[in-house]
């Protein structure tokens, strides 16, 4: 129950009380169970008659659910259900967030209600919920003027064997998820696999712009931002905007184009000028940042106008970088961030996304090349690697898979058939992934 009560707070539900009531009797054995628990326990007491366990006719592991009145409106035996099952995770949450919805927020649900997500946004109101199953989303989402929290279910940043798939895929159409109308941290973007988008602006993956949500146990990957200058591959940050950045994963995303300039900025997260976020705070709430690529600021950039030197920095504790504290290519400026209690991701434990290296990508050469031009690629493990190639829209445009030894191998790729350009060339094995950029000029 802890487990559920702790997901629909990060859901934004505020307004769903859970207590645990036990009769005095068996305190002995409960005290963890009290001093511990996150839920309220109310003391059943004998020498009153129990009054809770009479009221309710209550046996062992019952179940209520009370309406705003206090009348009960439905109760059964939770034993039938275990909370690491998604389905039964699911079937909980949903039961609950009904009651709720009959005098309360309503609840959408994707893809029961509406096929599309967007659908289901364009159908909401303020303080809805939008529930979105597994599966992948080929689309482009806005916000539009809506305070919602759009969750990926089944969902909890708590237990990760209960985590769900959720996919919103950009296609290198466009940003993935825009949220630039005023929202205020009641907006929430919860538990979501946010890849593919581009924009030749700012923000690939999320564009945030005059709003301030809360940004909430994403992973943000493979966006790209720019074309001639540019800024914000996973996130940006525009216009006077306050949001919550929590518990992300934000890799492999970058910002380039086809001028030849140092205008690429932020490739994890780009900040406006005008502009305060909170990113990380807590252990549990640190976003984990690597492999983004920019010319200036892979993982972080804040942009900046006139004296810097007594600059308000940015919050941004307990984030997880490849090195603590970050190098300067990878957070511009220092100073202008507070990096207190950073770590390093060598000690990120049970993530699946940062493992060792089974395999380095080297610099491809020549580069500027026409139209071939060579891999270099340094194998630990033998075994599959995938090399993937994109165009500057992110859209996957060859792919090879491959068997290697341990061993220094060497990939030729001919681009006789592509339009000049840049090119980003993708390795990845079941253990890592690496990128390296390349420029054809015809």
């Amino acid at each position: 129950m802890n487990l559920v009560y702790n997901d629909l707070l990060s859901m934004g539900i505020d307004d769903v009380q859970m207590i645990g009531v036990g009769k005095d009797e068996y305190n002995g054995s409960l005290d963890g169970m009290i001093d511990q628990n996150i839920l309220p326990w109310v003391e059943d007491i004998e020498e009153e008659g129990y009054p809770v366990w009479a009221d309710y006719d209550a046996v062992q592991r019952s179940t209520y659910f009370l309406d705003r009145q206090g009348e009960l409106v439905y109760q059964f035996n939770i034993t039938t259900l275990d909370p690491e099952n998604p389905d039964d995770y699911s079937y909980f949450i949903n039961l609950i967030l009904d009651f709720r919805a009959n005098n309360g927020p309503n609840v959408l649900r994707v893809s029961e209600d509406y096929i599309m997500i967007q659908s289901a946004i364009d159908n909401s109101s303020d303080g809805d919920i939008i529930l979105v199953e597994p599966g992948i989303y080929n689309e482009q989402i806005n916000f539009l003027d809506k305070n919602i929290s759009l969750i990926a279910l089944p969902y909890s940043g708590y237990e990760d064997n209960i985590t769900g798939s959720v996919i919103l895929d950009g296609g290198g159409q466009g940003t993935v998820v825009t949220i630039n109308n005023g929202q205020d941290q009641s907006s929430i973007l919860l538990g979501f696999q946010i890849q593919n988008g581009f924009n030749q602006n700012y923000g690939g993956g999320i564009l945030i712009e005059d709003s301030s949500p809360t940004i909430d146990r994403n992973t943000i990957n493979n966006n790209i931002a720019g074309s001639c200058g540019g800024g914000g591959g996973g996130i940006a940050i525009l216009g006077t905007s306050y949001p919550y950045i929590f518990g992300n994963k934000i890799f492999d995303n970058s910002v380039l184009g086809d001028c030849d300039c140092i205008c690429y900025f932020g490739g994890g997260i780009y900040v406006d000028t005008l502009s305060w976020p909170i990113i990380g705070g807590s252990v549990t709430l640190g976003n984990i940042l690597y492999d983004n690529y920019a010319d200036t600021g892979n993982q972080l950039y804040r942009s900046s106008e006139g004296d810097t030197i007594t600059w308000t920095r940015i919050y941004a504790h307990h984030n997880y970088f490849e090195s603590c504290p970050p190098e300067p290519v990878d957070v511009y400026p220092l100073h202008g961030w507070d990096l207190e209690n950073c770590h390093s991701i060598d000690f990120v434990e049970n993530d699946q996304l940062v493992l060792s290296n089974s395999f380095h990508l080297k610099p491809n050469y020549p580069n500027p090349f026409n139209p071939m031009t060579n891999i270099p690629l340094s194998v630990i493990n033998s075994g599959i690697i995938d090399i993937m190639i994109y165009d500057v829209r992110g859209r996957l445009i060859e792919q090879r898979n491959i068997f290697f030894k341990n061993g220094d191998h060497l990939l030729t790729w001919n681009a006789q058939d592509f339009p000049s350009g840049i090119y980003i060339i993708k390795a990845k094995s079941k253990m890592s992934y690496e990128t390296q950029k390349a420029i054809l000029l015809k």
